[in-house]
């Protein structure tokens, strides 16, 4: 996660040149950051609505390494993390926090309301692969698009050419990414300095992506290499372990100038002053820890967060760091509304441990230190009922809707209206930004409007969880249960990730639940539940009930204008 100041340090002893033809290896992570900066670049950096697609991240990632292909260089491999150590929690949970904070200050700065983007903007837009300016994030902003790292990852597994180059391990990227030029040479492209640290071997080197060039017919890449076998045969540094020798007496005195930290390294006096605080250093450079007690099938596919938390299903308290969502930070988090989805993921996890777990902590929205939001995990004797129950409310919704978009935007609103009974409120935020949509008073720029498509992105995600859970269960021998396979079998639809609802297409989604019978079929599966059945049926019948007086009293007064919405015709029935 960056050592102060040493790439800066090291920057002399660096040489600028055309990276020659060699072995590329690419830290996942860094380069779906810096893909993601670029599309930023000459955007409204306050407005949502100017973030950049999953269409157009994806579409921009493929460009770039196509780009620097034609220019000569191979690409050996590509890795993104799939586990984080458990020494990285602090640091996890801190940047948890400054994210939140963040997300508290947009809220603030825009509390009535966001701003609004440019029409079209992010259509077919052309982006600059190697701009002259590199791309730079200040003021205030939303959090980045959700799911953007995995949609990354999903693109280039589907690439005939990147996709068998394109691993999620089961650790840090940049610790697969040193083993690998250690072992074979070659040159990490990556934007975190901390692999300086890590032995890259006589042949190793490390360009970060923002010093590469491209000259401008095409043809070469320059950038600025930092070969570790080089800089400390001039810094006079031993080559094992010189450069985290240096590394170390930066952390500890960040403040010190480069021949300070050199003559302290030489000697390793920071080495003898805190052995503790090396050893802890050095041991997440030369023994990384990995998640590899329980064995992932190749051929299931994992998001690397859901990598981790099946890698981190027998820690005795399992962690699930969950992607961080543009919500309201006034409200419950718009995780909470799918967290039984989630529950029955974890559960299945138990098939594979042949242990209970008891709790799984969720990390979430984050105003203070804390140890996550504890989720009791459903013992393994109640999985097969929970299955069946999302199974029925599933297939009912899929017989009912026939367009196979609207089951999943209607299951997101069945979903807050369970959460909004069990918190014994009253009127569920789906069914008031639905009667809004009804009603051609939608404002996608309200903060009521962003914080249920938040929840609904939540829904969606979770049962891409659950998918991918219960695909990994399967592929450890013991297969899946009856209850467990049809509910596999009603997910086969479940949207790919630039499918999922955004703040572009949002009101379309929610239209998607209008036209096709959503809300009659809502008010079926909902029957027990007294006080959303009136109001269900209040969002369909205003229409109704305008054209009845219409016709009765064609000399009404002030009218309402006739609406193109086709709800009106919607049966009371699924």
């Amino acid at each position: 996660m960056g050592i102060p100041h040493l790439r800066k340090h090291l920057e002399p002893y660096a040489q600028r040149g055309a990276i020659q033809p060699s072995s590329l290896v690419i830290d996942g992570p860094a380069l779906a950051y810096h893909i993601l900066n670029l599309c930023r670049m000459k955007t409204i950096k306050n407005s949502p609505f100017e973030q950049p697609t999953y269409e157009l991240l994806s579409r921009t990632t493929l460009e770039w390494l196509d780009r620097v292909r034609s220019c000569g260089l191979t690409i050996s491999t590509i890795f993104f993390d799939g586990y984080l150590p458990t020494s990285k929690t602090h640091e996890r949970t801190k940047r948890l926090m400054k994210t939140s904070k963040e997300l508290q200050g947009f809220h603030r700065k825009f509390v009535n309301g966001l701003t609004q983007g440019r029409p079209g903007w992010n259509s077919n837009r052309k982006i600059g692969l190697f701009p002259e300016a590199q791309p730079s994030q200040s003021g205030v902003s939303p959090p980045p698009p959700a799911f953007f790292v995995p949609s990354i990852i999903d693109t280039l597994r589907q690439s005939e050419q990147y996709a068998s180059l394109t691993t999620v391990v089961p650790g840090e990227a940049d610790v697969f990414c040193a083993q690998y030029v250690r072992e074979h040479g070659g040159t990490v492209l990556t934007s975190d300095s901390d692999l300086l640290v890590h032995n890259l071997g006589p042949n190793g080197s490390v360009v970060f992506f923002s010093d590469m060039e491209c000259n401008p017919v095409g043809t070469e890449i320059t950038g600025l290499q930092f070969k570790s076998a080089d800089i400390c045969e001039r810094l006079s540094l031993q080559p094992e372990d010189g450069l985290s020798c240096l590394a170390f007496e930066l952390v500890i005195d960040p403040h010190i100038t480069l021949e300070q930290a050199v003559s302290k390294a030489k000697s390793k006096y920071s080495v003898g002053a805190y052995p503790g605080a090396h050893k802890e250093f050095t041991e997440q450079y030369l023994s990384p820890e990995t998640g590899s007690q329980i064995p992932v099938e190749a051929s299931v596919m994992l998001d690397p967060r859901i990598s981790e938390i099946v890698l981190r299903c027998r820690d005795e308290r399992p962690a699930m760091y969950l992607p961080f969502l543009l919500d309201s930070p006034t409200r419950t988090s718009a995780w909470e509304s799918s967290k039984d989805i989630r529950q029955l993921a974890y559960a299945i996890l138990q098939t594979v441990t042949e242990s209970p777990i008891p709790t799984v902590a969720e990390f979430r929205r984050l105003d203070q230190p804390s140890a996550g939001t504890p989720v009791k995990v459903p013992p393994i004797s109640e999985v097969e009922m929970d299955a069946a129950v999302l199974e029925d409310v599933l297939s009912s919704i899929i017989k009912a809707v026939k367009n196979s978009k609207a089951v999943w935007m209607t299951l997101s609103v069945y979903q807050d209206i369970v959460m909004t009974t069990s918190q014994g409120k009253v009127q569920p935020l789906s069914l008031k930004v639905l009667q809004q949509a009804v009603d051609e008073k939608l404002d996608t720029t309200s903060w009521e409007s962003v914080h249920f498509l938040a929840q609904c992105q939540a829904t969606y995600y979770s049962l891409r969880m659950l998918q991918q859970i219960m695909q990994h269960a399967a592929s450890q021998g013991k297969g899946l249960s009856p209850a467990l396979k049809e509910l596999q079998d009603c997910l086969t639809k479940l949207p790919s990730l630039p499918d999922f609802p955004t703040i572009f297409n949002f009101p379309e989604m929610l239209q998607l639940i209008i036209d096709n019978k959503g809300l009659s079929c809502l008010t079926r599966i909902c029957a027990d539940q007294d006080d959303m059945v009136p109001q269900l049926e209040a969002i369909m019948q205003p229409k109704k009930q305008a054209k009845s007086n219409k016709r009765k009293n064609s000399q009404e007064p002030e009218a309402r204008p006739r609406s193109n919405n086709p709800f009106a015709l919607l049966d009371a029935e699924c």
